[in-house]
C-alpha cells in the first residue's frame, strides 16, 4: 500500500512574516542558505549554478510552496540563490529548528522526504525535456509545469498563472527572450494561451493533445493544494 502524501506545512509552526521587495535577494551564492522557507504571498525564483558557472532557474515557487531545502543538505546550498519576483512575504525556519521539529514529530521528516523526491522527479523531467525536445515543445512543457505548480482553474476551463516576464520564462526554459516571445505569440494565435500583463491563461488539455501529436512525453502532473476558480 503506497504511503499517503504528507504536507510539511501541517507540522511546521507559524513564524513572523518576512517581507521582500521585488528583485530582492533572499539568499545568494556568497553564503550557504541556512533556512527552509514557505511563500505566504508572491513569487520566488530559485536558481542554480554548476561548477562551470552556468546558471539556470531551478523552479518558480508560489503561495504555499517550499524552497531553501538546500539548508538540510549542507554545502550543496552554496550553488543556489533565491530572488523575489514581486513583493513577497515568507516564513522561515532554521535548519536546526527543522531538525528539532522532526525529532518531536517524525511525520515532518516523512513529509520533507516526499517533498524532496517530488522536486527531484520534476527536475529530472526538465533535464529530459532540455535534452530531448526542441524549443517549441520545451516551452509548452514548461507552461504545463507552471500550470500544475501554481495554476488556478478559470470558469472557461483554462488554467491561469500569474504573468511572468518573457525573460523569466526564457531563463526557466533555457533559451532566449526573443524565442520565448515568438513562441508565445504562436501559441496565442493557435488558441492555446492568452495573456496580459497580469496573467497567462493556458488551455492545458489542448496543449497536451498537441504535444502528444508531436510524440512528446508529458510528465505526470504535480499535486498541489486545492484551488478555486479564478475570478
Amino acid at each position: 500500500m503506497p504511503l499517503a502524501s504528507e504536507d510539511p506545512l501541517t507540522y511546521l509552526p507559524r513564524k513572523p512574516l518576512q517581507e521582500y521587495a521585488k528583485g530582492s535577494e533572499i539568499y545568494d551564492l556568497r553564503h550557504a542558505n541556512e533556512h527552509l522557507y514557505v511563500v505566504i504571498r508572491g513569487l520566488v525564483k530559485v536558481s542554480n549554478a554548476d561548477h562551470n558557472g552556468y546558471q539556470t532557474i531551478g523552479r518558480i515557487v508560489a503561495t504555499e510552496g517550499l524552497f531553501g531545502e538546500s539548508c538540510l543538505i549542507g554545502a550543496v546550498g552554496r550553488s543556489e540563490w533565491a530572488v523575489a519576483l514581486d513583493h513577497t512575504a515568507l516564513m522561515s525556519w532554521s535548519s536546526a529548528e527543522v531538525v528539532q521539529h522532526i525529532e518531536r514529530e517524525p511525520r515532518l521528516g516523512v513529509a520533507l522526504s516526499q517533498f524532496l523526491i517530488r522536486q527531484c522527479l520534476k527536475m529530472e523531467d526538465r533535464i529530459e525535456s532540455m535534452a530531448v525536445h526542441k524549443t517549441p515543445e520545451r516551452i509548452m512543457l514548461a507552461l504545463l509545469q507552471l500550470a500544475a505548480d501554481f495554476g488556478v482553474p478559470t470558469a472557461d476551463d483554462q488554467v491561469r498563472v500569474v504573468a511572468l516576464t518573457h525573460h523569466t520564462i526564457a531563463e526557466f526554459v533555457g533559451t532566449s527572450r526573443e524565442i520565448v516571445t515568438f513562441q508565445l505569440n504562436r501559441l496565442r494565435r493557435a488558441g492555446l494561451i492568452r495573456y496580459s500583463r497580469q496573467y497567462l491563461d493556458i488551455n492545458v488539455d489542448a496543449m497536451e493533445r498537441q504535444l502528444r501529436e508531436k510524440s512528446a512525453r508529458i510528465p505526470m502532473r504535480t499535486e498541489g493544494p486545492a484551488r478555486g476558480a479564478a475570478g
